[in-house]
């Protein structure tokens, strides 16, 4: 009930144009009353491989204050590897980054990218949907880069200032999280540049699938869910510029989706 009631309260908010993704039913209650607990000064993450110069440039991008903000971690390769779920490899350029400062309690999740020229891959409803599945329910996110990166770890950056505050964050949430993102950012790049493609559509309509998938339960078939991915594309009119692959990525994270706890 409170899943369905956030997607159709975030639907309604955004007038259906920024998707909304899922909050754990259990395990991640925590993690908002971590940020409004936690909180009290905002919490930067800056990636590892930020020279000083760029370190100061991307601060002041996310609009830190010297005189109140005290609270800036710093991402490195280890900690990346390991929320990323990749190999721990020093080479890893990190530079995208990240503020977290919560929000009232009738305030919506609030999400920014303010260098959208440098974030090449992670888009700010991809944000929004991994904030929203991890738990956030009302917070502002800022994200930022002094050169283009994909940024991958400012996303990283999210999880990493949580699980630093004490929050309780489910791995079943954070691969959920991250299998929609490859999911939706693959689809992406493989449908640039196509004329009947629209990114902002397939956000559109897999809100309404995991909307579906929610008033279900975790009965559904994979042929049962494969009819409900395919019947919201064609609403969408997205199912004759998907391939069958991409139609098949969605509906084997819908399917896991439907049974998971989140």
């Amino acid at each position: 009930m409170i899943l369905r009631k956030l997607l159709i309260g975030g639907i309604l908010f955004l007038t259906s144009i920024v998707p909304l993704s899922f909050v754990a039913a259990s395990g991640n209650d925590s993690v908002q009353k971590v940020i409004d607990e936690s909180y009290v000064q905002p919490d930067y993450v800056m990636g590892y491989s930020l020279s000083e110069e760029q370190r100061s440039q991307t601060l002041n991008l996310l609009g830190y204050s010297a005189d109140k903000d005290t609270n800036v971690k710093t991402l490195n390769t280890s900690s990346y590897a390991k929320i990323m779920n990749v190999a721990d490899d020093p080479s890893l350029q990190l530079y995208s980054s990240v503020k977290i400062q919560k929000l009232g309690n009738k305030e919506t999740l609030d999400v920014q990218i303010v260098t959208p020229e440098n974030i090449t891959k992670v888009t700010q409803d991809m944000y929004r949907n991994a904030a929203v599945t991890l738990g956030i329910e009302h917070a502002k996110i800022t994200v930022a880069a002094p050169i283009a990166v994909t940024g991958e770890s400012a996303l990283a950056g999210i999880y990493y200032s949580l699980e630093e505050n004490g929050a309780s964050v489910s791995e079943e949430s954070k691969n959920l999280a991250q299998e929609e993102l490859n999911t939706l950012s693959g689809i992406n790049e493989e449908n640039k540049g196509k004329e009947s493609y629209d990114a902002d559509k397939l956000n559109v309509a897999l809100t309404d699938i995991k909307s579906a998938v929610a008033d279900s339960g975790d009965k559904l078939t994979k042929d049962q869910v494969r009819k409900i991915v395919e019947n919201t594309l064609k609403n969408y009119n997205l199912n004759s510029s998907m391939t069958d692959k991409q139609i098949t990525l969605i509906v084997n994270f819908a399917f896991k989706l439907s049974k998971s706890e989140v």
